[in-house]
This record gives structure tokens, C-alpha cells and sequence, in this order.
């Protein structure tokens, strides 16, 4: 799935830091041709919207803790994350949304790194050129609306 940015009321731009959501808060790491990566931190009880993940992706647990994912048909399963381990995971099925919740008592945060397929790459070599060439030299800001590439149900 393309990048895309889509301003919304309860997100904020802050120089330097995260995007924060009201239940969750995502940090920009790094894109390049091959992947696009950030942080995230899940907070307890509040469930993320509808989306699918359109890329194969690795996910690595920094705090560690399980999310109850159910798909739109009802199906649940728990994904659970150990805090330092690694996860491999493939692209959602097409046109398959599903929502998580931290049903825990405290945050989750993980490290997403999202694989770009040759599509991807075609459509951002430019917009990597330049976030490349500020990746690094102060003062580095987060790109307005800025928000990881999934796929979510329009509200």
C-alpha cells in the first residue's frame, strides 16, 4: 500500500517526537527504498480503528504484551509480543480490515519495519531522496499528518 498522510482532529504534529493519537502514539524511524519503520506504543483498553497492513513486515517487541485482534467477520485471535523478540508477518488478505486493543495494564511498543514491494519503490524514489537527506541533520520534524502506511476504513 502507498504511504499516505491524512491530517485528523485528535492526532498532532511535534517536532522531533511522535504523532500522537488519543489511544496510541507512532514515531517515525526511518524510510528508505526498501522499508518504512516506526514505533509504536499501544495504551490499555483504548482499540485502534479498522485498518489492514498491505506489507510484509517485521515487528519487535520493546514492551512486550498482547492485542486482541478482530477481524470485521467477528473472527478473534490474541497476537502476543514478547518484549525482545522478533515477528514475522505477512500482508493482510485483500480487503480484510481488523482492529486491535491492548486489553492489558499497560503499554505495548513495538518496532514495525514494513518491506516495500516493487510498487512502492517506483512511486517513492523521489519523496526517500528527501527524507533521506534530512534523516539525521537537526532539526528533523515528523512530516505533517504523517501516519504508517495501512489501510484504514474512512469514518
Amino acid at each position: 500500500h502507498p504511504p499516505h498522510s491524512r491530517a485528523r482532529d485528535d492526532t498532532c504534529r511535534r517536532p522531533f517526537g511522535p504523532v500522537w493519537q488519543l489511544n496510541m502514539s507512532r514515531e517515525f524511524m526511518f524510510e528508505n527504498a526498501t522499508a518504512i519503520c516506526w514505533k509504536t506504543t499501544v495504551s490499555p483498553n483504548n482499540p485502534l480503528k479498522m485498518h489492514r497492513h498491505d506489507r510484509k513486515r517485521c515487528i519487535v517487541g520493546l514492551v512486550g504484551g498482547t492485542l486482541r485482534k478482530t477481524e470485521e467477520d467477528g473472527r478473534v485471535t490474541d497476537l502476543t509480543f514478547e518484549t525482545g523478540k522478533a515477528y514475522w508477518l505477512d500482508e493482510d488478505p485483500p480487503d480484510e480490515l481488523h482492529a486491535d486493543v491492548n486489553e492489558g495494564e499497560t503499554d505495548i511498543v513495538v518496532i514495525v519495519t514494513e518491506i516495500k514491494t516493487d510498487a512502492d519503490r517506483d512511486l517513492d524514489e523521489r519523496a526517500n531522496k528527501r527524507l533521506a537527506s534530512k534523516v539525521g541533520q537537526p532539526p528533523f520534524e515528523m512530516p505533517l499528518g504523517w501516519e504508517p502506511p495501512t489501510t484504514k476504513r474512512a469514518v
